[in-house]
């Protein structure tokens, strides 16, 4: 990992270079604007290709699960908001079961009754809003005896509204209960035999298209994503195999080829990492998580939970402390020290210090360090000992 983590400035040098000189800022902005052009074309390719493959919420909407759940008896339940589903995206039950549907729901009768019937409820809301205004102003249990009392004309005109509302209330149940019920629109039995019909069909079909799905949507986006990346990669190797050669080669091509190359990457990460959550570690969890459920160590989550938080900050630190610690050295290695040497400077703090001294006064750096050969006592970072001349 950490030396991937090294390697990622020689990606950057091959993403944003011109023949081993940076790019100016001109040409990283045009190279942006072709990266998020290229990568907007990408992700509509992508898209169109996985939609051969649609989703199990596209495929087995949550309108046509409903039906399949319980036979529907109300209007409403046949409003569905998943009419922007193309019908090539939906399964053949959920596509026969619309047709199904389509015999009553598009008739005159259907649409009148449904109309009116959101008509009056709309009245029966108003209604309702208005009675509980009144309610949390007056108290109703006591409506009755202050009514008869005199000078109470606000509190009799409440009254009055109220009884009205209440009224008013009845009157729209009957004429809701008095609209023909769906049961009985011609076509209804049909639809009715047909889930009743089909019912175990489609759960068993729509579990195995939930698992399966997954490995589809990653093959249309191979489909589309691998001949692009063998092209653009072909004259990437290529002009990089010049360049290692150290034979002419076009550093245009190279730059393109790089980028190209990079965001076609991206998509198959991110779809190869969402395809094995779901054929690994999702059904591994479940399963594991059922079978602690069924045995009674629910426990045993926790401790698996806590485990892989430590694990995951504990790793976080290390590499954050080894990382830390490659950069002092590295800055250590890049310093001039005889430099440092012939202007009587510390290693670390490069404070003018005195070397008869063994320790730097400013920051306890060490200075001295011994020969390996006369055993004598020699400043550190020097390149020969000073008292036997050999090369430290």
């Amino acid at each position: 990992m950490w030396n991937w983590l090294q390697k990622s400035k020689s990606v950057k040098k091959e993403l944003f270079s011109f023949k081993d000189e940076p790019l100016t800022k001109i040409s990283i902005f045009l190279l942006i604007i072709l990266d998020i052009f290229i990568l907007s074309n990408v992700i509509v390719g992508i898209e169109a290709e996985t939609d051969k493959a649609p989703k199990t919420y596209i495929y087995y909407p949550s309108s046509c699960t409903m039906h399949f759940k319980e036979v529907k008896t109300s209007y409403k339940d046949f409003y569905s908001n998943n009419s922007y589903i193309k019908l090539h995206n939906k399964s053949k039950l959920c596509s026969e079961l619309e047709t199904k549907i389509n015999i009553f729901k598009t008739t005159e009768i259907f649409k009148k009754n449904l109309e009116q019937i959101n008509t009056l409820e709309e009245k029966q809301r108003k209604n309702n809003i208005r009675l509980e205004q009144i309610r949390k102003q007056y108290n109703t249990r006591l409506f009755e005896q202050i009514a008869k009392m005199q000078n109470n004309k606000a509190l009799n005109e409440a009254k009055i509204e109220y009884e009205t509302l209440t009224n008013d209330n009845k009157k729209l149940k009957k004429e809701l209960d008095s609209i023909t019920k769906v049961s009985q629109l011609e076509g209804f039995d049909e639809y009715k035999k047909y889930i009743k019909t089909n019912k175990d069909l489609f759960f068993e079909e729509k579990k195995k298209y939930k698992f399966w799905q997954a490995f589809k949507e990653y093959g249309y986006m191979l489909l589309f994503i691998l001949p692009l990346l063998l092209l653009f990669g072909f004259f990437y190797l290529r002009t990089k195999k010049k360049q290692l050669k150290g034979e002419k080669y076009n550093p245009i091509i190279k730059i393109i080829t790089t980028h190209i190359s990079f965001i076609l990457i991206l998509p198959i990460i991110w779809y190869s990492l969402s395809f094995i959550y779901h054929v690994i570690p999702k059904t591994l969890l479940k399963n594991l998580i059922e079978y602690l459920v069924s045995i009674g160590l629910v426990s045993l989550l926790n401790y698996f939970s806590i485990a892989l938080v430590v694990l995951f900050f504990g790793g976080l630190i290390y590499y954050i402390q080894k990382r830390t610690a490659r950069i002092k050295q590295e800055r250590i290695i890049k310093k001039d020290f005889k430099k440092i040497i012939s202007f009587s400077q510390c290693f670390n703090c490069e404070y003018k210090i005195d070397y008869t001294k063994d320790f730097c006064p400013f920051c306890g750096t060490k200075l001295y360090e011994t020969c390996s050969k006369c055993n004598e006592k020699t400043i550190k970072y020097e390149v020969y000992c000073k008292s036997c001349g050999e090369k430290k």
